[in-house]
C-alpha cells in the first residue's frame, strides 16, 4: 500500500513539473513573439498589398527573382539568387576589406529597428533574421554600386543579361520587397567612397532609377533624408514642388473628359519643359504638362506607389496624377495626340498599350475633392467646355465619333451608307420631278 502511495504522490509530482515546463516554455515563447513585433504601429512603414489592389493584377506585386527583406523570403522561385548574394557579399567583404563578424554585429544592433518596419517578423528568429537582413543590405548595397559599368566585373549576369536586369528593376520598385533604408545606408558606411568616386548612396540610387518615371529629369533635395525605403524616395521624389491648398468644397469629385474631347471643345496642348509631373497649367485655352516617359518600368512604379499612397499615411499626390492621366486618356487617338503634343513620350510602342495601362492601373476615378491635387485644373477645364461655343463643337466632335465609330467603322458600312443616301436622294429627285410633270 505504501508503495502505491509513494508511486502516485511520484506521478503527482512528475505531472506537476510537466505542467511547469509547458507553462514556461509557453511565457518564453509568447515574450518572444511579443518582442519581435514592432514597438510603435507608428514606424511600421513596409506593408503588405491590399487584396484590393493584389487581385488586379498579382504580378506588379510580386518579386521575379529577388526577395529583399522579410515578406517573400523564402520562396521557392526566388532561391535561385540566394547564390548571388553570398557572391555579392564576397565581393563586398574582399573589395573593402571589411569582417564578417562587423556586419553581423551592426546588423544585430539595428534588429528592434529594422523589425519595427514590419507587421510582423515574429517567426524570424534572430540568427535568421541577421543572416538574411546582411545578405539582403548587402546585395541592394552592391547592386547600385555596380550600376557603375567601370565597378563591374567582366559577365556580372544580373547586369549583362537584360532580362535579368529588367526583373531585378521591376523586383527593386516592389513595396513589399524592401529594407528600411537607414539600415542600408549604415552598411553603405563600410564603403571607402574612392573606390566608388565619392559618390553618396543617394547619388546611386538616382543613378540606378533613372528610367523610373520622371527620375532622370528630377533634383534630389531632402528626398533621403525623409524616406524610410526606396519606394517612399522615389514617392517624395516625385512630389510636387509646389504644395496646394485643400480645395474648399467637400464631396466626390468627378471628371471624365478625355484629351480627345477636350481637343474638340478647343483645348489645345503643349509640353511643359519641366520635370515636376505636377506642374500643370491651362491658361487661354492652352493646358501644359510635363512630358513622362512611359516604359516597362511605369506600370510597376505606380502601382506600388499608389497601393504606398492608399496605406493611409502619406498624401495621394501619386494616385491623383494617375486619376487625371487616365480621365484624359480613353483611346489610342488620346495617346497619339499626347504623343505629338510631347506630353508623352512612348517607349511601348502601340499607343493602345499605354492607354491600356492608365486605363487598368487606378480603377476608381472618383477622389475626394479635398484629396485630388488636380481639382482646380479640373474645374477651370470643365468651365472652359461649358461655355456655348466650346459645348456645341464638343457635341459636334462626340456626334462624328458616333458616326465614325457605328457607320464607318470599316470600308463596307461607308459603300452602305453612301448607297443608302444616294437611294433617299434619287428618290427625292424622282418624286420633285413627278410633281412638277402634274
Amino acid at each position: 500500500m505504501e508503495n502505491v502511495d509513494n508511486l502516485t504522490t511520484n506521478l503527482k509530482e512528475c505531472s506537476e513539473e510537466v505542467h511547469i515546463n509547458v507553462v514556461e516554455s509557453l511565457i518564453y515563447c509568447m515574450s518572444e513573439e511579443l518582442s519581435a513585433l514592432a514597438n510603435d504601429t507608428y514606424t511600421v512603414c513596409i506593408y503588405r498589398v491590399s487584396e484590393k489592389y493584389r487581385k488586379s493584377k498579382e504580378e506588379a506585386y510580386t518579386p521575379r527573382v529577388v526577395s529583399v527583406g522579410p515578406l517573400h523570403h523564402g520562396k521557392n522561385h526566388l532561391q535561385a539568387m540566394e547564390a548571388y548574394k553570398l557572391r555579392y557579399l564576397q565581393s563586398f567583404i574582399g573589395k573593402f576589406g571589411i569582417t564578417i563578424d562587423k556586419l553581423i554585429k551592426y546588423a544585430e544592433k539595428m534588429e528592434a529597428s529594422v523589425r519595427g518596419c514590419y507587421e510582423d517578423t515574429s517567426h524570424f528568429k534572430s540568427k535568421e533574421f541577421f543572416k538574411m537582413i546582411v545578405l539582403d543590405g548587402i546585395f541592394v548595397v552592391q547592386l547600385f554600386i555596380k550600376n557603375l559599368i567601370q565597378l563591374r566585373e567582366p559577365g556580372d549576369l544580373l547586369f549583362e543579361n537584360q532580362w535579368m536586369a529588367s526583373d531585378l528593376m521591376h523586383d527593386m520598385l516592389l513595396l513589399e520587397n524592401q529594407l528600411p533604408l537607414n539600415f542600408i545606408m549604415g552598411l553603405f558606411e563600410f564603403v571607402d567612397g574612392s573606390r566608388v568616386q565619392q559618390k553618396s548612396f543617394c547619388e546611386l540610387s538616382l543613378d540606378y532609377f533613372k528610367g523610373v518615371g520622371n527620375t532622370k529629369r528630377l533634383k534630389m533635395l531632402d528626398a533621403y533624408e525623409r524616406s524610410r525605403h526606396l519606394v517612399e524616395f522615389l514617392v517624395i521624389l516625385h512630389r510636387p514642388s509646389n504644395r496646394k491648398k485643400d480645395m474648399s468644397r467637400n464631396g466626390r469629385f468627378e471628371y471624365n473628359r478625355s484629351a480627345s474631347e477636350l481637343q474638340a471643345a478647343g483645348v489645345r496642348f503643349d509640353n511643359k519643359q519641366t520635370g515636376d509631373i505636377f506642374d500643370v497649367s491651362f491658361e487661354s485655352g492652352m493646358l501644359k504638362l510635363p512630358q513622362l516617359t512611359v516604359n516597362d518600368k511605369t506600370e510597376t512604379f505606380f502601382r506600388n506607389v499608389i497601393a504606398f499612397e492608399q496605406c493611409g499615411h502619406y498624401e495621394k499626390h501619386i494616385t491623383s496624377y494617375i486619376i487625371f492621366m487616365d480621365s484624359l486618356i480613353n483611346t489610342a487617338e488620346d495617346v497619339k495626340l499626347l504623343v505629338k503634343h510631347g506630353v508623352i513620350d512612348n517607349l511601348l510602342g502601340e499607343n493602345q498599350l499605354v492607354a491600356n495601362l492608365f486605363n487598368n492601373l487606378y480603377k476608381e476615378v472618383v477622389e475626394e475633392q479635398k484629396d485630388f491635387y488636380f481639382a482646380e485644373i479640373c474645374n477651370a477645364l470643365d468651365e472652359y467646355s461649358k461655355d456655348y461655343i466650346h459645348k456645341w463643337k464638343s457635341r459636334w466632335f462626340k456626334w462624328n465619333l458616333i458616326l465614325k465609330n457605328e457607320y464607318f467603322s470599316n470600308p463596307w458600312s461607308m459603300v452602305a451608307f453612301i448607297a443608302a443616301t444616294a437611294v433617299i436622294l434619287l428618290t427625292i429627285v424622282q418624286t420633285v420631278c413627278s410633281i412638277l410633270q402634274v
